[in-house]
């Protein structure tokens, strides 16, 4: 073993570019492999960090045949009371609350919860204690639980921290412990700074015994020996019960669904992580084939020396394990640096995605990652090394001494390397149209009418404490002195507010009746949700289509008015006007609002979701305790970001402004994941397109040489260099024909593979097959034309007395 290794050693670093260039072709694939395998393992393939975490189950109710993510108060209460397959189950919804006392207001992304969620995930506190049951209790004093990064950065790791009282959204909650930084629930890209029991957040406290408020997810424990599908079950027939028993709340939420709350966090992600490792497989497996057909060709050299050692009595299994050496020491030495280069990668790959991925800021090279990459280092060795090693142990002792064999031998290593460049030609073409179907799909999606105007627009979000501004009026009162303040702005040149604003990630949706139509038992009527002011329209761009916008006299002493979208029309009064038709809102409780307007249709939380109904209705009679203000103007918008920080700022100093930002970039955002994607799948076959070219030119430069005395006599009779060149770029083309054919059928079936990645794309789209295929034609007619140049410079004379 150790002769092998020194003699492998030895043969390598006699030639150094050879080697050099192997390793480094080979560290890119591995480094790539290894780059995307620890974001797969830390994203999907880890267990979440809890003792029960195979246990762990995300409860969703079926709504018409749709899966929603939400539930009522009640109705957990409920399931966890009768179901028997779960042991726990705790609600869990994020929320925003602002911190003043411990220096500059500071906005605390806050998960509102019980009890049980702690007692269910099993983890304990850093310091003090978590949640217990009377912190649930209505009435009980309001307490709160700090992650560690709030306690560091907030309060100096004070250890008396425990039993002091600090200020969330104007009221004092108890500080009752501290969570360790490796606790983070729910599993999600931004972390959580603190948790709170519902009664300590009065907005959400009013919500508590609706059945109708869904405001939080349901988290649930399968109780021992119990699995998802038996809980599924379980929880339909236990939501049948309630929809029988509450049909007023209940009546369309009649079944519900138990999933791997694993299988939930990644489900989003899973398919173009995937494909992203299924890119860097082929990658490396086309650097695989690259570097076999340079020992291929280099075993040229090399025939002669295998025969003097099968003369000298060294076995064939000899020779094999002498040529694997080799080449597993290429492939350790790949690993090493291609672990370097994913080191590198990883770290910025998470930098630069744009992808909130939970998790996905945690991915490190770890003992696994490293076990992945020597494994797959040592199976490279393996895949590239073997067929040249099988081959030139091959080597006849007495025809290769003679040059007798070297006709046949040569005929059968051409044939190898033909074989493994159409192999590399058509991964390179499945790669290379996945990627042109990625970018098409996103050159479609970047091309969608988001239904209002993005340019020249800047955005601020600011929430309103329960303490401060309890109730309608507080608020109200609120917003008028914000909209002053925000209108005469320098450089504005139109102003609006909203509770919410298109595309910034957060929704609201609501439920309704249409005044004079009976409702029928189990239908779900529901739309996204707007309390605007009246100039939010023409700040946004959004098209009045019919009737009026809202106007300063629309207030909370006038008639309830709404506008609606034309998705909202179309579906609810398709062959009427809407026009003074009236909606009873869940959210308004002084009675039905009149219909006044029809705008144009808004994408709500992303370009490629359908397009959904919308309801506006003006902010003072449905005040909310968060807005967000939208400025329009001609100038950069950036310019107007101070003023507009300033101006809040004034309104109430302890508030901080949040999400400042333009509208431009909620729009950048929402194509930020395709985007990514795309990207990286392009790079991906860009790299691999460079590898099969390469290996189609060194394919033809071997070629080349091997024929140079056919090519010489050819020369002698009279060809002309033109047809010396057709000859070899034909013969080029020829395996780029076959490589296409192989990798269109390829393409068909990975395209059917990332259907669901693509938006207003087919997986079969003819342009992009067409498109890719010319391009790669031309590629490899171009690497063949360097051999095929080179081939019209030889000398008929020199060709015949050489050979």
């Amino acid at each position: 073993m150790f002769t092998d290794l020194r003699q492998a050693l030895r043969t390598l670093i006699k030639s150094p570019g050879f080697s050099a260039i192997v390793v480094i072709v080979l560290a890119v694939g591995i480094g790539a492999n290894t780059a995307i395998f620890s974001i797969v393992n830390g994203v999907l393939l880890k267990p979440l960090p809890f003792p029960t975490a195979s246990r762990l189950v995300s409860i969703s109710g079926i709504v018409r045949g749709e899966e929603e993510n939400s539930a009522s108060l009640p109705d957990i209460k409920d399931w966890r009371a009768r179901a028997k397959t779960l042991d726990a189950i705790a609600p869990i919804s994020g929320y925003a609350v602002t911190m003043t006392g411990n220096g500059d207001p500071a906005s605390l992304e806050v998960a509102i919860t019980t009890s049980e969620m702690f007692t269910m995930l099993g983890a304990p506190p850093l310091v003090g204690r978590v949640m217990a049951a009377k912190d649930d209790d209505k009435g009980a004093e309001p307490v709160v639980v700090l992650a560690e990064t709030t306690w560091a950065n907030r309060f100096g790791r004070r250890a008396s921290i425990v039993g002091e009282a600090v200020t969330l959204d104007g009221l004092r909650c108890t500080v009752i412990g501290v969570m360790p930084a490796t606790f983070q629930f729910p599993v999600q890209a931004e972390p959580i700074e603190a948790w709170m029991p519902i009664g300590a957040v009065k907005f959400l406290a009013q919500f508590r015994d609706q059945r109708g408020a869904h405001f939080g997810r349901a988290i649930g424990r399968l109780a021992p020996g119990a699995t998802v599908d038996q809980a599924t079950s379980e929880l339909t027939t236990i939501a049948a019960q309630l929809a029988k028993e509450y049909p007023a709340s209940n009546a369309v939420r009649p079944a519900a669904r138990v999933t791997s709350l694993q299988d939930t966090l990644v489900h989003e992600y899973r398919l173009g992580l995937i494909v992203l490792l299924c890119a860097v497989a082929a990658v490396l497996l086309i650097a695989c084939a690259n570097v076999a057909n340079l020992l291929l060709a280099r075993g040229t050299v090399r025939h002669k020396e295998m025969a003097i050692r099968a003369a000298m009595g060294a076995s064939r299994v000899r020779l094999v394990r002498q040529l694997l050496t080799e080449s597993l020491i290429l492939a350790v030495l790949s690993g090493a640096l291609g672990a370097v280069i994913a080191l590198w990668s990883v770290e910025g790959l998470v930098a630069a995605s744009p992808i909130e991925i939970p998790r996905l800021k945690g991915v490190t090279i770890d003992r696994g990652v490293l076990l992945f990459t020597t494994i797959v280092s040592m199976v490279t060795g393996v895949l590239f090394g073997l067929a040249p090693a099988l081959f030139l142990s091959r080597a006849d002792a007495g025809d290769t001494l003679k040059d007798a064999g070297r006709g046949s031998t040569g005929t059968r290593s051409a044939r190898t390397r033909q074989v493994l460049v159409v192999a590399e030609i058509a991964l390179s073409l499945v790669l290379l149209v996945s990627a042109g179907l990625l970018v098409r799909s996103l050159i479609v999606l970047q091309h969608v009418d988001p239904g209002f105007v993005a340019e020249h627009a800047v955005t601020a979000g600011m929430l309103l404490p329960d303490g401060r501004y309890p109730d309608g009026p507080s608020r109200t009162a609120f917003y008028r002195r914000l909209e002053e303040a925000i209108r005469v702005l320098p450089g504005a040149t139109s102003t609006g507010i909203a509770t919410t604003l298109p595309l910034s990630g957060s929704d609201m949706n609501v439920g309704f009746t249409i005044e004079g139509r009976p409702e029928e038992p189990g239908a779900r009527t529901s739309a996204a949700y707007f309390g605007v002011s009246p100039d939010y329209f023409k700040a946004m761009g959004i098209r009045l289509v019919q009737g009026r916008v809202f106007t300063a006299a629309d207030t909370e002493q006038s008639a309830p008015v709404a506008i609606i979208s034309e998705a909202f029309a179309r579906k609810y009064w398709p062959n009427e006007n809407p026009i003074g038709k009236r909606i009873n809102a869940g959210i308004n409780k002084r009675g039905a609002s009149e219909v006044v307007g029809v705008v144009a249709d808004v994408k709500q939380l992303a370009l490629a979701e359908p397009t959904k109904p919308a309801l506006y209705t003006p902010f003072p009679q449905t005040p909310w305790p968060f807005l967000a203000v939208v400025i329009r103007t001609p100038a950069n918008p950036a310019a107007v970001t101070g003023s507009l920080r300033a101006a809040m700022a004034r309104l109430d100093p302890d508030r901080p402004v949040e999400k400042l930002t333009t509208v431009t970039e909620y729009i950048a955002k929402s194509v930020a994941t395709p985007r990514f994607t795309a990207t990286l799948v392009g790079s991906f076959a860009a790299f691999a397109l460079l590898l099969a070219g390469f290996g189609l030119f060194s394919v033809m430069a071997y070629s080349v040489a091997q024929r140079r005395r056919e090519i010489g006599i050819r020369m002698a009779l009279g060809a002309q260099a033109a047809d010396v060149r057709s000859l070899v770029v034909s013969q080029a083309l020829r395996l780029g024909a076959v490589g296409l054919v192989l990798g269109l059928a390829g393409a068909v079936a990975a395209g059917r593979v990332i259907a669901a990645l693509l938006f207003g794309v087919t997986a079969t789209d003819p342009l992009t097959f067409a498109s890719v295929s010319v391009a790669l034609l031309a590629v490899l007619a171009a690497a063949a034309y360097l051999p095929a140049r080179r081939a019209t410079h030889v000398d008929p004379m020199v060709a015949l007395r050489t050979d």
